[in-house]
């Protein structure tokens, strides 16, 4: 799982990039109620990135163990796709999606794939075993484990803070509601 270690971190390094440069500082999602419903989205993230820094460099995921890593990826990508298509609207007030994020989207997007790739060849024979959860640690080094440890937990704070704002924003009007009343004419 060394291959997928380093990919993860990067993919983790990009992830934080998006969120600092262009949901925190760029854009202030966690404060625009337009952004409630990308909001929730994000709030899912957290707990899946926690588990995969904290699974792929530490664990060997036998038997169910594997398929319940696949099905993880799944989600992820199911994730990526509610993601993809909330973020125009709910940007749209705020001036769209910078040209920056949508090339950073694709690149994570790229490197979720070559992840995916990685843990299917470096462990597509786990799925063959008997079920069993063991620590395994990949042949990387230590400090590169702990700081995927940190990250799983500042991941894992964000989505809560996500969570947090989505709730705090719940009946906040949305600019489009300010625009138009309840039969759609403008106020």
């Amino acid at each position: 799982m060394e291959a997928a270690t380093y990919i993860l971190f990067i993919l983790g390094c990009l992830g934080a990039t998006d969120i600092a440069i262009y949901h925190s500082f760029a854009h202030g999602i966690r404060s625009n109620p337009d952004s409630r419903s990308e909001l929730i989205v994000h709030s899912l993230r957290g707990p899946t990135y926690a588990l995969l820094f904290l699974l792929i460099p530490n664990v060997t995921l036998h038997g169910i163990y594997f398929w319940c890593l696949i099905a993880l990826f799944v989600i992820d990508v199911g994730i990526s796709i509610v993601d993809f298509a909330l973020e125009r609207e709910s940007r749209r007030f705020l001036g769209g999606l910078p040209s920056g994020e949508y090339v950073l989207h694709i690149i994570m997007g790229m490197l979720f794939g070559a992840l995916v790739t990685a843990v299917c060849f470096g462990a597509l024979e786990w799925r063959d075993l008997p079920t069993e959860l063991a620590y395994a640690p990949a042949q990387v080094p230590d400090i590169l484990r702990l700081v995927m440890a940190i990250m799983a937990v500042f991941v894992l704070i964000s989505g809560i803070q996500d969570a947090i704002a989505a709730r705090r924003l719940t009946g906040q009007s949305v600019r489009g509601d300010q625009i138009s009343g309840s039969n759609g004419a403008k106020q």
